[in-house]
């Protein structure tokens, strides 16, 4: 399974190099550095997927020219993360009938979304994105394991069955629950592609490891969400960013 590393602008050519795939926030894409870095990478080859910034903005938003310039190679549809299910499909199938076409240079990625606690409608939601053949990856949310429904594991759950019933389809998964390293590895047997992540460089950032946390859940308690203009941190937490990488399976070169 590919880690998706998401970091703060300073930090992307230490740490984000460090996968061939990668996870592009659109909103951050305003930055000169970080939209440079991205075409960078796509220019070397790496594999690109540009989210659509619902969950940092409450709405999704699309750029053409941003699109042209970073020639992604999936584009992730419209979403709306916790509302009725039908909101995020009609909004996915409009978007697809006026923007995609064989010729289009992109695949897209679906998010099942549905309201807190309706894992039916999310299944409804899901069910629906599989009978359209130009949907060709799915997406899942967090929220799946702890608003959706209350199964810490219920995103391998899922991965199972859409492996089961419809394996051509690819799957990433959309961060980590509570930087919680157990789940990516049953993850990865069930067949998901990729995974995107902050935690493991913006809590090494502030000095959190995800490895040795006595109590996952303070980093919910207490961290902060991802800081992209941050200045660099300490020299000193470059080991504990690298532990956390490691402790996520992605390989720190020369690193005994």
């Amino acid at each position: 399974m590919d880690f998706c590393i998401i970091s703060p602008t300073a930090g992307l050519e230490r740490y984000a190099t460090l996968s061939k795939t990668h996870l592009v926030l659109a909103h951050e894409c305003k930055v000169n550095d970080y939209l440079r870095f991205y075409i960078g990478r796509q220019q070397e080859g790496d594999f690109i997927i540009l989210d659509n910034g619902a969950y940092e903005n409450g709405k999704p938003t699309y750029d053409w020219n941003l699109i042209n310039a970073l020639e992604p190679d999936i584009v992730v549809l419209p979403d709306y993360p916790l509302q009725e299910w039908k909101k995020t499909w009609h909004a996915s199938i409009a978007w697809l009938d006026e923007n995609f076409d064989d010729i289009s240079g992109f695949e897209v990625l679906y998010i099942p979304q549905s309201e807190k606690g309706d894992l039916h409608g999310f299944l409804e939601s899901y069910q629906e994105a599989v009978s359209d053949p130009r949907i060709t990856w799915i997406g899942i949310p967090r929220a799946l394991a702890y608003a959706i429904t209350d199964n810490p594991l219920m995103r391998v759950e899922f991965a199972r069955m859409v492996r089961k019933d419809h394996p051509y389809l690819k799957l990433h998964a959309f961060g980590m629950v509570n930087g919680d390293i157990h789940e990516l590895g049953y993850l990865a047997s069930a067949g998901v592609t990729s995974i995107d992540s902050s935690a493991p460089v913006w809590r090494g950032w502030n000095a959190y490891s995800l490895a040795s946390a006595a109590d996952p859940t303070q980093w919910d308690r207490h961290g902060t969400p991802v800081n992209f203009s941050a200045e660099d941190h300490d020299p000193l937490l470059t080991a504990c960013i690298h532990n956390n990488l490691e402790a996520c399976g992605v390989r720190i070169p020369n690193r005994a």
